[in-house]
């Protein structure tokens, strides 16, 4: 990736730092922020940086105006003057913002916190509306550490140089951290043992009485690291246990330790058995249905990890810490290397869950028919009126959805809004089934002045349980009420959308025309087929 930084503040020094280990572009001066990405000419426009990371200075940018309805106007400029340059072909960090000195005695001691975050509350609009907008969380790096070690005032009078030398080292080096997220793939199952892992002590050996595990001295240690697994679970990480113990003593914990913060239902795959750890580590990839580099694995015995690095070299398996006082920060630096996202999703947030049902459903599957199966299920669906969430979750699957995406176009929350002010109507479905819900796993937008499905797009969490059948022939009965008669829709070819390619043709559709990637159909919504599925309206 090429990087830019912009600030209306001197960062030469953060650029210089980062130049070393990114494609950063080369600073032409501080302030003139909005010059730069407006001019097709700039110095910055010419090199093309694919990301794009603001620096703002909120001091200089209210210059000396401390009352909150004036810093109010201001913020909502500068955040005016950003929706009009931004472009889709970009993502965009924009910091949060703090104080360097302060505001003025005299004024309220309130206004600086309301200020601080009026910004973030317009930040957080704007990436509401636009998946390629970030926060760069630099105020809580900078509060950790301490304002008069991050800021130089002597470096601010000499060159408008807002930080330290060590202020420029935590500054470079959140923007390196929240780069290198951007720049991988992240990790999806955190795999971990349970003695000396998830409690002290050896359960076999000690009892459930015996495991350190409680609010004092290591078993505090052990508390924390549980409840760090716990907001890790809450970030969308799935969990499993691969354990070599007897199931009904690990039963007897869940039951009866007052301290157990990780309870079963926190675990979408569990093998607590005597059994080779890779072996079983193949099979709850195999239960996911997740490739083996996906994910990473915690165990305190040396010997278990050597195994799953010589046998399954997919599978990141870090080092343990020596001392079990630096576990809880071993935890938290597992989650920020491997797994951490750019933004989390209400969806990212319920993956455990999502994927312990599913293998309820899988085991519910055995010895019936498919059609026996799926009636079975019991599956509910219910269209949903459209709110900020679910605009939000529409562009998310749109930017993400492959297999089950009829055209595959990448629509972003703004898109998606200016879409409705035209006259399109999209219709999004909530599902669920008798173990759990699915959530809002199907959209369709209607282009409905040309009369044409513009997206159909589903999560493949539903794929093949025909809820593709009910949410076509809801739409369609919605499109003719409103006067339809004959509906279009294309299947677009893509490298990944290869099992929806008959989709509209097993709906009874018509082919209308046909090129090696693209197909045009039509149906006449008076004579549509009646089509087979197991879904109750809810």
């Amino acid at each position: 990736m090429k990087v830019a930084l912009l600030s209306n503040v001197n960062v030469d020094f953060v650029i210089r730092t980062l130049t070393g280990n990114f494609d950063v572009v080369p600073s032409t001066g501080y302030g003139d922020v909005w010059g730069q990405l407006l001019n097709p000419n700039s110095n910055l426009n010419r090199e093309n940086p694919n990301v794009i990371i603001f620096l703002p200075d909120i001091e200089q940018i209210l210059d000396g105006c401390y009352d909150f309805a004036g810093a109010v106007t201001i913020i909502d400029e500068w955040f005016s003057r950003f929706d009009s340059v931004i472009s889709r072909e970009k993502d965009y960090y924009i910091s949060d913002v703090i104080f360097r000195s302060g505001i003025p005695a005299d004024n309220d001691s309130m206004i600086e916190s309301d200020i601080c975050a009026y910004w973030l509350k317009l930040l957080e609009q704007r990436m509401a509306s636009h998946v390629n907008v970030h926060c760069l969380k630099l105020s809580s790096a900078i509060s950790e550490h301490g304002k008069i070690s991050v800021f130089s005032d002597k470096l601010w009078y000499m060159g408008k140089i807002p930080y330290s030398n060590e202020g420029t080292k935590i500054v470079a080096g959140v923007i390196s951290d929240t780069l290198a997220i951007l720049g991988r793939t992240p990790k999806k199952v955190l795999v971990l043992d349970l003695d000396n892992t998830i409690w002290g002590g050896v359960l076999g050996e000690s009892g459930v009485e015996g495991i350190e595990l409680s609010d004092d001295h290591i078993g505090a240690v052990f508390k924390k690291v549980q409840q760090n697994i716990k907001a890790v679970s809450n970030a969308g990480v799935i969990l499993a246990i691969i354990s070599k113990n007897n199931e009904s003593d690990v039963q007897e914990v869940w039951r009866k330790h007052p301290h157990m913060i990780l309870k079963r239902e926190d675990f979408a795959a569990v093998r607590i058995n005597w059994n080779d750890k890779a072996d079983n580590m193949r099979e709850i990839a195999e239960e996911l249905n997740l490739g083996l580099d996906s994910f990473v694995f915690i165990d305190d015995m040396p010997a278990e990890r050597d195994n799953i690095k010589a046998r399954l070299p997919g599978v990141t398996v870090p080092d343990f810490p020596e001392k079990k006082e630096d576990y809880p920060a071993f935890i938290e630096g597992v989650f920020k290397q491997y797994f951490m996202k750019t933004r989390l999703a209400d969806e990212d947030r319920a993956k455990t869950r999502q994927y312990a049902e599913n293998a309820m459903r899988k085991e519910a599957a055995k010895g019936l028919t498919y059609e026996e199966f799926l009636s079975s299920l019991k599956l509910e669906a219910e269209r949903v009126e459209l709110d900020d969430a679910k605009l939000d979750r529409i562009a998310q699957m749109h930017g993400k959805t492959n297999q089950f995406n009829l055209t595959t176009k990448r629509y972003t929350r703004q898109d998606i809004e200016r879409m409705l002010e035209n006259g399109f109507r999209i219709y999004a479905y909530n599902v669920r089934d008798k173990f759990g819900d699915y959530g809002l796993v199907a959209a369709v937008v209607v282009d409905v002045k040309n009369a044409e499905i513009d997206s159909f797009l589903m999560s493949c969490r539903v794929m093949g349980k025909l809820v593709e059948n009910y949410v076509i022939d809801d739409v369609e009965k919605d499109l003719l009420n409103l006067g339809l008669n004959t509906l279009h829709a294309k299947y677009i070819r893509t490298a990944k959308n290869s099992p929806v390619e008959k989709l509209f043709d097993g709906l009874g559709y018509n082919v209308t025309a046909k090129t090696e990637n693209e197909t045009c159909y039509e149906i006449d919504l008076n004579r549509r087929p009646e089509r087979k599925f197991f879904v109750n309206e809810r």
